[in-house]
């Protein structure tokens, strides 16, 4: 029995040892990677949420029967520590259904999410800026 416990806690001292550092958003220019087609995969729902992001600014989102488009941004706060936030300006909505809810017409309102940075091409969804309040769904770059 006290060889069981040795290797395990020689277990826990080498997975404390190897633990990945955590991504700071300070190591991606989002100049540079934010451009392209990214995806929100719902394992709840087992639906799929597709962003199109094009310069100058400009957004196309689908998922089920939803498709928007309009203007987006991603403002990034100078305290590393506070979340870089997506917002999207929708100027068009079929007004169908998506993946987390029923139809509704978001033509004309703006959207925000708070992005916790997990690497360059992966970021959870939150709604605060400090990362506190963080959904179980990521945006992941497709290419």
């Amino acid at each position: 029995m006290n060889i069981l416990k040795k290797i395990a806690l020689i277990t826990v001292a080498l997975g404390c040892t190897f633990q990945v550092q955590a991504f700071e958003k300070k190591q991606m220019v989002l100049a540079n990677v934010f451009w392209g087609t990214w995806s929100i995969y719902n394992a709840q729902n087992k639906c799929t949420e597709t962003y199109q992001f094009k310069k100058p600014g400009q957004f196309q989102y689908t998922s089920k029967l939803k498709s928007m488009s309009g203007n987006f941004s991603v403002m990034r706060n100078t305290d590393l520590k506070t979340l870089d936030i997506l917002t999207m300006k929708v100027n068009t909505d079929n007004k169908k259904a998506s993946c987390a809810q029923a139809s509704k017409d978001f033509t004309g309102q703006t959207l925000s999410l708070g992005l916790k940075w997990v690497s360059q091409n992966t970021a959870q969804i939150c709604s605060d800026t400090e990362g506190k309040q963080c959904s179980s769904l990521y945006l992941i770059k497709q290419k």
